[in-house]
């Protein structure tokens, strides 16, 4: 079953999203000068994630100034403070903010380059995945 939800997830059907056309040279430039002092990481391979929650978690969530929707990522090409391995798949934390190709967690700012995907996962579904990753959800 857990193989099922993970697969749905990484394969099943979602809404395609673009993120940033620059070279990765130029994101991390700009990310640089535009957001001094904040940790960034410019990612590719990514995919929004809208989670189905009940309307008590839901609360919670919007409660701590969040949006339930979390950002996989498959390849993240730059880490500001390199928290993050390169090859290793993640989720982040909450949604903060989202506009055009920035997601903001509580702790970071993402930068989507290239193509995504938008879809709704179930809470099993996020879980699964997360217990399949070899990094934690932050």
């Amino acid at each position: 079953m857990q193989a099922d939800l993970i697969e749905d997830v990484l394969y099943g059907p979602g809404q395609m999203l673009g993120g940033s056309r620059l070279e990765d040279g130029e994101l991390i430039q700009l990310a640089r000068e535009e957001f001094e002092g904040q940790p960034f990481c410019i990612v590719r391979n990514w995919m929004l994630l809208d989670l189905l929650l009940t309307e008590a978690q839901e609360r919670e969530v919007k409660k701590q100034g969040l949006q339930p929707t979390v950002l996989f990522i498959s390849n993240a090409v730059y880490d500001s403070d390199a928290s993050v391995p390169a090859s290793d798949g993640f989720v982040t934390g909450y949604q903060k903010d989202f506009h055009g190709c920035f997601f903001e967690s509580k702790d970071k700012l993402y930068i989507l380059a290239g193509r995504g995907a938008r879809k709704h996962v179930s809470v099993p579904a996020i879980s699964a995945l997360h217990e399949n990753l070899s990094r934690p959800v932050r």
